[in-house]
C-alpha cells in the first residue's frame, strides 16, 4: 500500500517550525509501519525562494518530495497542483490511500498505522476521518471506527483528518477552488471535497475522537467561514435527505449569527445567494 499525504506550506508565513512538526510525526510514523506500506509527502513550499528551497529541501526526509513556488496560492489550487503532480507521475494508483494535512497538523503515535490497517482490511473503505484537537487523545484510548454519515462529514471533516482512496479521486478528483482560504468564499473546500468522497465510497469510517493534532476551532471564525461552507452544502443538498436537512440548518445558523451580529446582514445575503446560485449550476 502507498500512503500519500498532499500538503503546502508559506515559508514567508514564519511556520517553519511547525512545518518540521508535521513531518517529524510522519517520520515516526514510518519507523514502525508495516514494510508494506510505503510513505511519502509531497509538498508545496509557496512564496519560497531559491535558496530557501535548497535549505529546507537538505533539512527534509527523504520521503519528503518538495516543490519550490514564488507564488502565494489558495489551499483548494495548492492541493489540486500537487494532486495532479502526483497522478500524472504514477504516485496515486486506485489503491492508494491520500491525506492532506496542514502544515500545522500533526500525527500522534498509532495514528497513521490505524489508517493503514483500516484501508488493508477493508476493500471497500474510500473515506475515513476523525476529529482533531490541539490535544488529541492517544487512539489506543478511542473506540472502533464507526460508519460514517453526511451529518459526520458535514460537521466534522477536515483537510486534516481525512484520507481517501485513490479511486475515489477518480470521481472526486480536486478541491473546488472557488472555495477555501485564499477565496472570496473563504472556506468550505474540505466539506465540499469530503461529501463528494463520501458520496463515491462504498464505505465510509469516522473515529469520533479527537485522534489527531491541530489548533482546535475557533468560533470567532465562523462567521468568515460560513459562505464557503453553506455554498458546499447547498451544491448537494439534493443528493441526500439528510444534506438538505444540514443545510436547512445552516440557514438557521446564519440567522443566529445575524441576530448575535457576529455576521453582517448583507453578508448574510451574498452568502445565500452565492449558495442557491450554486445549487442552481449543481441541478443543471
Amino acid at each position: 500500500m502507498k500512503l500519500v499525504l498532499i500538503s503546502t506550506s508559506n515559508i514567508e508565513s514564519g511556520r517553519v517550525d511547525v512545518l518540521e512538526r508535521m513531518v517529524s510525526s510522519v517520520e515516526r510514523a514510518a519507523t514502525v509501519l508495516d514494510k508494506r506500506v510505503s510513505i511519502r509527502i509531497l509538498l508545496l513550499l509557496q512564496k519560497c525562494p531559491e535558496y530557501r528551497y535548497w535549505a529546507l529541501s537538505k533539512s527534509l526526509p527523504p520521503f519528503v518530495q518538495a516543490i519550490p513556488s514564488t507564488d502565494a496560492l489558495s489551499l483548494s489550487a495548492a492541493r489540486n497542483l500537487l494532486l495532479s503532480y502526483a497522478i500524472s507521475n504514477g504516485m496515486i494508483d486506485s489503491a492508494t490511500v491520500v491525506g492532506f494535512p496542514d502544515d500545522d497538523c500533526w500525527y500522534p503515535a498509532g495514528v497513521l498505522e490505524s489508517v493503514a490497517h483500516a484501508f488493508a482490511t477493508t476493500p471497500e473503505l474510500g473515506l475515513w476521518f476523525s476529529k482533531y484537537s490541539s490535544t488529541p487523545v492517544p487512539i489506543v484510548h478511542v473506540g472502533a471506527a464507526t460508519r460514517a454519515s453526511a451529518r459526520d462529514v458535514i460537521r466534522e471533516i477536515s483537510s486534516n483528518t481525512m484520507f481517501v482512496r485513490g479511486r475515489v479521486l477518480r470521481s472526486a478528483p480536486v478541491f473546488d477552488e472557488s472555495l477555501g482560504v485564499g477565496t472570496v468564499n473563504g472556506g468550505g473546500e474540505d466539506t465540499e471535497f469530503g461529501l463528494r468522497a463520501y458520496l463515491s465510497s462504498a464505505q465510509s469510517l469516522y473515529v469520533p475522537a479527537a485522534v489527531i493534532g491541530h489548533r482546535d476551532k475557533s468560533p470567532q471564525l465562523r462567521p468568515k467561514y460560513y459562505r464557503g461552507g453553506l455554498i458546499a452544502l447547498a451544491r448537494h443538498a439534493k443528493q441526500q435527505p439528510r444534506i438538505g436537512v444540514e443545510f436547512a440548518r445552516k440557514l438557521a445558523v446564519g440567522v443566529w449569527l445575524v441576530g448575535t451580529r457576529q455576521l453582517p446582514v448583507a453578508a448574510f445575503r451574498t452568502a445565500v445567494s452565492a449558495a442557491l446560485k450554486s445549487r442552481q449550476s449543481a441541478a443543471a
